[in-house]
């Protein structure tokens, strides 16, 4: 991530993480949906 940030010219990594990284809300439930599955099979 450092070195992303820096190639974009961002001084810091926390800068370019909280720009460009976001979880919609229907991604978020995706997951969600995916990990109990998984979770399902390995209990």
């Amino acid at each position: 991530m450092k070195t992303v940030s820096s190639m974009l010219g961002h001084y810091d990594a926390g800068f370019t993480l909280r720009t460009y990284t976001h979880a919609t809300r229907q991604k978020q439930e995706q997951a969600a949906e995916k990990m109990g599955s998984f979770m399902e099979k390995v209990m």
